[in-house]
């Protein structure tokens, strides 16, 4: 026991009541060593809480105490009183009479007499119960103070806002901190009389180094990497701060309890405010004025005004910083964009933003690649997911459960040997003690196994269960419901070339639940414009939709025309000309599988068979008749030289890959015009 650590606990607040010598963190201190020393303890370590209210048990050094008593490291706790633990009796006897003796730690109460291997504590729960109840009698009682205080006008809280400080004589009066009061001034003039935003007044601090307001007050929870990182909604509070004015503004807010400590925001047509109670450091007007610029209707978000909703928030997270992505609406284009959280409050971060309908695009080419894998090659994705484990570890299992029980069974004919005769004792023992070591190998590979196992069988519940609605899920449209259902998080990356309009070349990589990252298990690469274009067509001409015009396919993508445009430039084609290869294509396909010529205008998106007809003089150089003539002698003739074989008629390669390339003239010898 006295290897151990002996942790000498302290906790002082002002709210505990007692005079400053007898309760303060040295007098604890000096007591307790005292006590520990003529006790035989040894090994001290003091863990002290200044400033901490017994109600609060996450206090830092009572929190790193804890830590080290689940890491064994603690044998003993020794402290002034119980109350000194803590003012909650629940919490504190549960502390004492549950989690401790887990770890086997003593608890002494030094003033209390309190022995927690000892028998005679019976009073302890009823001494909680008075701690708690002066814990709450102290805090109704500064409560009233405080009223009673903030109604005369009275400051409630000590701590000044920023721009002040607390005068040396007094606790509760308010100087001006001449260091930063020019701060504030040059805040509200250049909101005032300059007219600028919050946003371009957080900006110009930012280039100016000028310290935020937690890191001059030096706080601990300041971020030492963004010491000058203003924010709008900083300046945006201040501006509405009538401290500035000279004004005294109580009850802002109240505890809600004194063992939770929680906060509650009162409303502000409810708040008290006493006027010049102190010196100003912005002038009356200004502060007025300031008013009624922060009283200016701001434009709101409202995704209802749009046609796009926002299905990815909450659910993108940028690749450079990890931080999440904000909803914004995207300049010049009707629809929803997503921006890093820390590129927008001035944070070192790439510039870069996606569009919901590029994710959406995105994430339906990605998953539909994954519905293919699946349907086409599932023992391939199962395999990756680690699906197939499961079985291969059960195999392991049984293969070792039947050494073992051959070892049984060895064992049993040596004992069966031995009571014969036919072995002696030294070699009874020798064998008993190899089968039995081999045996006790076997059985704790056996364990292991199995509790890997039941982890496996865990996960490949969830597994099986996605990947059987990927497998049946219709991804025609992303839904709201299936991003919801699928999407973990989606990782977004900076564009591979500066200045690119190709959303592909954006990396996007979306997270499934379960499964992980799309393209750790299938192939996602980049795909073309006309890729997607001809992607986009043949579901509009499956449809029997008739495209008339480009922006029906543009809009479709998500893209503006200027943007396929120059696209398409770098690929080195444009929107008609896919157009023309890819209804040649699918005509030579259809009329290949004995289309009649109405069948086929329909499903390549003309508005009637004269249209067809005028297409295919245009762009073949001869009548859809003679067209079709040429295909099918061509079929007929193939057919012909292998009547041995069962086919299909779209498994002949040639006419449906050489037709576009056979010229006008090889047409006309072969019987056309």
């Amino acid at each position: 026991m006295f290897d151990k650590i002996t942790a000498l606990y302290c906790r002082y607040s002002r709210d505990d009541g007692q005079e400053e010598e007898n309760a303060s963190i040295t007098h604890q201190r000096k007591l307790l060593k005292e006590y520990a020393e003529n006790s035989g303890y040894t090994n001290l370590r003091c863990y002290a809480d200044d400033g901490y209210s017994g109600t609060n048990f996450n206090r830092p050094n009572f929190q790193r105490m804890l830590k080290d008593i689940e890491n064994g490291l603690i044998g003993t706790v020794i402290v002034k009183d119980m109350s000194r633990f803590g003012r909650n009796y629940i919490l504190v006897g549960q502390y004492v009479e549950l989690v401790l003796p887990m770890y086997d730690v003593k608890v002494i109460g030094v003033t209390d007499h309190y022995d927690s291997t000892k028998e005679n504590n019976d009073l302890f729960a009823f001494e909680s119960i008075f701690a708690e109840m002066y814990a709450a009698d102290i805090s109704k009682k500064v409560t009233a103070y405080k009223r009673n205080k903030g109604m005369n006008g009275g400051v409630v809280k000590t701590r000044p806002v920023y721009g002040y400080k607390i005068a040396p004589d007094t606790k509760d009066e308010w100087i001006i901190d001449e260091k930063v009061a020019g701060i504030v001034y040059m805040i509200f003039d250049k909101f005032v009389n300059e007219k600028m935003t919050e946003y371009q007044i957080a900006n110009y601090l930012r280039k100016h180094k000028v310290l935020t307001t937690s890191a001059y007050a030096g706080s601990k929870r300041c971020d030492p990497t963004r010491i000058y990182a203003w924010s709008t909604s900083t300046i945006t509070r201040m501006l509405g701060m009538a401290e500035y004015a000279g004004d005294t503004v109580n009850f802002k807010s109240r505890t809600v309890s004194f063992k939770t400590r929680q906060i509650e925001r009162i409303p502000k047509d409810q708040w008290l405010v006493f006027h010049d109670t102190h010196d100003a450091i912005v002038p009356r007007e200004m502060f007025e004025k300031a008013q009624v610029r922060l009283a200016r209707p701001k434009k709101r978000f409202d995704k209802r005004k749009y046609e796009y909703n926002t299905f990815f928030a909450r659910k993108c997270r940028c690749s450079e910083c990890g931080g999440r992505m904000a909803v914004q609406v995207a300049k010049g284009y009707d629809g929803i964009a997503y921006n890093c959280q820390k590129k927008i409050s001035f944070q070192t971060c790439k510039s870069h933003s996606v569009r919901e309908m590029t994710l959406r695009n995105m994430f339906k080419d990605q998953i539909t690649a994954l519905q293919q894998a699946l349907l086409s090659k599932p023992k391939e994705i199962e395999e990756k997911l680690g699906v197939y484990q499961i079985s291969d570890i059960q195999k392991e299992i049984d293969v070792f459960n039947q050494r073992i029980a051959e070892i049984n069974s060895y064992m049993q004919e040596l004992f069966e040997s031995k009571i014969r005769g036919e072995i002696t004792q030294d070699d009874f023992l020798s064998l008993s003690r190899q089968y039995g070591d081999e045996k006790s190998n076997l059985q704790n590979q056996v364990n292991i196994l199995a509790e890997k196992l039941a982890i496996g069988k865990k996960n490949a519940s969830g597994i099986i269960e996605i990947l059987t609605f990927i497998q049946s899920a219709d991804f025609s449209e992303i839904t709201e419901e299936i991003c919801s259902k699928l999407i973990k998080q989606v990782i977004v990356g900076v564009y591979e070339k500066k200045g690119t309009v190709n959303y592909g070349k954006q990396p996007l990589r979306f997270q499934i639940y379960e499964i992980g990252f799309i393209d750790e298990l299938v192939d996602v690469s980049y795909k073309t414009f006309r890729e997607r274009i001809e992607a986009v067509l043949l579901r509009r001409y499956a449809d029997h939709i008739v495209t008339k015009r480009p922006h029906e396919v543009y809009e479709e993508l998500g893209l503006t025309y200027n943007t396929m445009k120059k696209g398409l430039q770098r690929e080195n084609t444009n929107f008609n000309t896919i157009v023309i290869e890819l209804r040649k294509k699918l005509i030579t396909e259809y009329i290949r599988q004995g289309m009649s010529a109405d069948e086929i205008f329909r499903i390549t998106g003309f508005s009637n068979v004269n249209v067809l007809y005028a297409f295919c003089y245009n762009n073949f150089e001869v009548s859809y008749k003679h067209l079709r003539k040429v295909i099918l002698s061509f079929l007929s003739e193939w057919v012909s030289k292998n009547k041995y074989m069962l086919y299909f008629p779209s498994e002949i390669p040639l006419p449906r890959l050489n037709i576009l390339s056979i010229s006008s003239r090889e047409i006309k010898r072969s019987g056309g015009v």
